[in-house]
């Protein structure tokens, strides 16, 4: 009976970190460009669409302009229109 209950109490606290650290993989933050907005997204989907920019030929650099292209690809990749 000693044994029991220590194993109950430690397999609860694996089971909740586990599940801690699923949730924080799947983490929202806000893509925010200046007189667009925000938009809620998840790394995952950022990634995708970033991926998506460099294959049609975005590069970094074209950041750099006032139009912030890159950004501006990826801003409405998230939104849908473009489509994957």
């Amino acid at each position: 009976m000693r044994i029991i209950r220590p194993m109950t109490i430690l397999a609860a606290v694996a089971v909740t970190v586990i599940s801690m650290t699923s949730f924080a993989a799947q983490a929202q933050y806000a893509l925010c460009l200046p007189v667009r907005g925000c938009i809620p997204t998840s790394q995952e989907s950022y990634n995708a669409c970033y991926q998506l920019a460099r294959k049609r030929g975005w590069r970094d650099s074209d950041n750099h302009s006032v139009g912030r292209g890159l950004d501006s690809f990826i801003f409405s990749c998230l939104l849908g229109r473009i489509p994957r």
